[in-house]
């Protein structure tokens, strides 16, 4: 999440495509989808210049599935790259920070700053540790649920917000048909009891109410597209957004308007900013003798600055 958040340096980590807080006014937030893995600049630091803080709800009962844990095994998969970018990007544009809550409190504040609040509550997912989060800020509300089966913490704390994004996948025919399993087993193990299927979906938004539902995490084939949205239909019929990449909404108390974002072919990353010029570098990454031997005197260099 960036924008009100970014200023604070916080990620929120979900899973597979995710809503993202990226403009704010005094009035109006803009959202938009987009896909959320780790992206490799908060890990090593490209534009950053200070340390990104990892807020993930993996209290878990077994260090090696923690938050924790997770962050030091990305620091050892990345650490060619960031031992490698010592002395010329900053030293703290590469450092990730761990912060654990216990996933197992419902509605408890997991960060508060600047005017924005931040609860977590249980998600049901394979596993214990997921949470699903809401943001509130200035009058406006936000719900992520991430991967869940339907729960009574997601329609207690999702009522009444703004924007609400639950999952919604195939129902248990469409996913065993769509991935060749010939499993109904599996299949429905998947759709309806880690996941929710498109009926299920609609009856939580016919719980919570929300000013807008937003379904994600499906392929939008259209033969699937369209008996989902008759299954959601038949048990909820508020405003719905079916999310896909690069959707945006626009949120004021007044009205929340749905668009598609139109994109560059090739994007790349916004200007950094003085500080990260001015930021702390220390060290130098070299490359031994053996292999500096190897340079090709045919190519000469601009000389290096001193600063």
């Amino acid at each position: 999440m960036t924008a009100a958040l970014d200023r604070l340096k916080t990620c929120l980590l979900f899973s597979h495509v995710s809503p993202k807080l990226t403009k704010c006014s005094s009035a109006t937030c803009t959202l938009t989808t987009s896909v959320m893995w780790m992206p490799f600049g908060l890990v090593a630091g490209v534009a950053g210049a200070t340390p990104r803080y990892i807020f993930m709800a993996r209290q878990a009962a077994k260090p090696e599935l923690g938050t924790k844990a997770f962050v030091e095994g990305l620091k050892k998969a990345y650490a060619w790259d960031i031992t490698g970018r010592a002395g010329a990007w900053p030293d703290a544009g590469g450092r990730l920070i761990a912060h654990e809550f216990d996933y197992k409190k419902p509605g408890q504040v997991v960060y508060e700053k600047n005017g924005v609040r931040i609860i977590s509550f249980p998600a049901i997912h394979k596993l214990d540790g997921s949470v699903s989060y809401r943001l509130d800020w200035k009058g406006l509300s936000f719900v992520f649920g991430g991967d869940s089966v339907p729960n009574k913490w997601f329609i207690k704390y999702a009522k009444g917000a703004d924007v609400v994004v639950h999952e919604c996948i195939y129902t248990p025919e469409q996913m065993n048909n769509f991935y060749g399993w010939n499993n109904m087993r599996t299949a429905t193990y998947v759709a309806a009891y880690i996941h929710t299927p498109p009926s299920a979906f609609g009856k939580i938004m016919s719980e919570v109410k929300p000013r807008m539902a937003v379904a994600y995490h499906a392929i939008l084939l259209p033969e699937l597209l369209q008996d989902s949205t008759e299954q959601i239909r038949s048990t909820y019929d508020g405003p719905l957004t079916i999310a896909s990449d690069l959707f945006v909404w626009n949120v004021n108390k007044d009205n929340i308007t749905v668009r598609e974002a139109v994109v560059g072919d090739r994007v790349y990353p916004p200007p950094a900013g003085p500080e990260w010029g001015r930021a702390k570098r220390t060290g130098a990454a070299k490359v031994s003798e053996e292999i500096m031997k190897g340079w090709w005197e045919g190519y000469k260099p601009p000389p290096l600055p001193k600063q």
